[in-house]
């Protein structure tokens, strides 16, 4: 038997065709995920564009550019567009930087970052976004995913939205591939990431602190427990949010070109990267940045124009 076809909610449509006057804007999917045009990354921004890339971020969640390659130093320039550089956790530093971080994976260091994440949500004060850039491709796979949590969270039902808005998740990196990256180190170095990085609690929902977008904000592999609830609850609701936002109407796939570039929000997304290169060569440079996790005063309203809806052939 055919099921029952869901009631969708129609979009609110990001009026993009006449935000962006120094930027090219193409989206991927209706308010996710853009490519970003005419801009060159090794060469200083105006203020103009500045503003209009975070605007675009804001929108879409996750940025995309064609391959350029960049120094370090334009990397780290490009991260301070949307907010202070934020510093990495666990992996190799890139050309001494400590806010470069290099995640390289070939025969002898098979990946295990192959899991449905948002980057360093185990720490107190987890990073507003990432930028990165793909330095060495394999010969075929590697490629990423990223979901919409916030459009997961809009296609909630208004019950869950309101229950899951009272609750908060405790996350640690001691239940991840983490655990063994470090002991490969040596003791020292995993007793003192047990010491800089304990268990931390964050809300299961946010509200953007620009946009006021609401989305749901965990990861299954850093997610202990949903806290103050049965264990059997707890177990339960982790099971559900994690399947719900892996739903593909939520989701963008991306096939990387060497020194491909992109910058998503941490706030509202989840990005997958696959692991079916191996035993190939993959190397990733990544930097983060900055900024509150959640409003702290009522959500601004949306940046979104009440504009009519482009024709459906303007989506790519």
């Amino acid at each position: 038997m055919a099921l029952r076809p869901q009631r969708l909610r129609p979009l609110e449509l990001v009026a993009f065709q006449d935000r962006y006057k120094h930027i090219g804007v193409e989206p991927r999917m209706p308010n996710f995920a853009a490519w970003i045009h005419g801009v060159d990354l090794a060469r200083p921004l105006s203020e103009a564009v500045r503003q209009e890339l975070r605007q675009a971020l804001w929108d879409f969640e996750v940025l995309f550019f064609h391959p350029q390659e960049i120094t370090s130093e334009q990397h780290l320039a490009l991260a301070e567009v949307f907010g202070p550089l934020g510093s990495g956790a666990f992996w190799d530093q890139g050309d001494g930087k400590a806010e470069l971080e290099i995640l390289a994976f070939d025969e002898e260091h098979p990946p295990f970052v192959d899991a449905w994440h948002t980057d360093l949500v185990f720490k107190k004060q987890p990073p507003a976004g990432s930028v990165i850039q793909i330095t060495e491709i394999p010969p075929g796979g590697g490629n990423t995913c990223w979901v919409s949590t916030t459009k997961a969270y809009d296609a909630l039902s208004p019950g869950l939205q309101a229950y899951f808005g009272t609750l908060s998740t405790e996350n640690t990196w001691e239940i991840t591939g983490y655990r063994e990256y470090l002991a490969e180190k040596g003791w020292d170095v995993l007793v003192q990431a047990l010491r800089d990085y304990p268990p931390q609690s964050h809300p299961l929902v946010l509200t953007h602190p620009v946009s006021g977008k609401k989305s749901l904000y965990f990861n299954k592999e850093t997610a202990r427990r949903i806290e103050n609830v049965d264990i059997r609850e707890s177990k339960g609701m982790l099971e559900f949010v994690a399947a719900w936002v892996q739903r593909p109407e939520f989701m963008i796939h991306h096939r990387w070109e060497a020194h491909g570039i992109a910058i998503w929000d941490n706030r509202t997304t989840q990005h997958y990267a696959c692991a079916d290169y191996w035993p190939y060569r993959r190397v990733n440079q990544r930097t983060t940045f900055s900024g509150p996790l959640t409003a702290q005063a009522p959500a601004v309203a949306s940046r979104r124009d009440a504009a009519p809806a482009p024709a459906l052939a303007q989506w790519k």
